[in-house]
C-alpha cells in the first residue's frame, strides 16, 4: 500500500481526490447521508488505494484524434501485485520447478560435455580404444 492514505500523511493526491469525488457524486444523497464518518473514510481509502496510476514502471496512455473520434491506446509496465487465485499459483510454481530442473540439467550436461571436451583434448584416455565419437567431431566441425 504505497499510496497516500488519509492515516498515512494526512491527504489524498490530486488524482486520488479527483477519483475519490467523482465516486462520491455517485452515490445516492440518502445512501451517504447514512454513512458514518468511519465508513465514508473506509470508503474513500480504497478508493485512493485502488486508483493509483504510480504503480506502473511505465505508464504510457496516448490519445489520438481523427475526425470526430479519439481513440486512446494504453501501455503499462510494472510489477504484478494482484492476488493469483490459489489454483493458478499451484501451476506456476509446478512451471517454474519444471524449468529449474531443466535449466539445471541443461548446465550439468554442458559441464560434463566441457570436461570431455577438455579431457579429450589432453589426450586422457579412461577406456582404451573407446570414444564417443564428440572429441572428433569437434574437432572436425568445430576447430576448423
Amino acid at each position: 500500500m504505497d499510496e497516500c492514505t488519509v492515516d498515512s500523511c494526512g491527504k489524498y493526491t490530486q488524482i486520488q481526490q479527483d477519483v475519490i469525488d467523482r465516486v462520491i457524486t455517485t452515490i445516492p444523497i440518502d445512501v451517504l447521508n447514512s454513512l458514518d464518518y468511519k465508513q465514508l473514510t473506509a470508503i474513500k481509502k480504497a478508493v485512493a488505494i485502488n486508483s493509483g496510476y504510480n504503480d506502473h514502471y511505465v505508464d504510457f496512455r496516448p490519445v489520438i484524434g481523427i475526425g470526430r473520434w479519439r481513440y486512446y491506446a494504453v501501455f503499462l509496465l510494472g510489477k504484478d501485485r494482484r492476488k493469483a487465485p490459489r489454483n493458478q499459483m499451484t501451476i506456476t510454481t509446478i512451471i517454474k520447478a519444471i524449468q529449474i530442473v531443466f535449466g539445471l540439467l541443461f548446465l550439468f550436461i554442458a559441464a560434463v560435455l566441457a570436461l570431455y571436451l577438455i579431457k579429450s583434448a589432453l589426450g586422457i584416455d579412461i577406456f582404451k580404444h573407446f570414444s564417443f565419437g564428440i572429441w572428433d567431431y569437434f574437432r572436425l566441425h568445430v576447430l576448423q
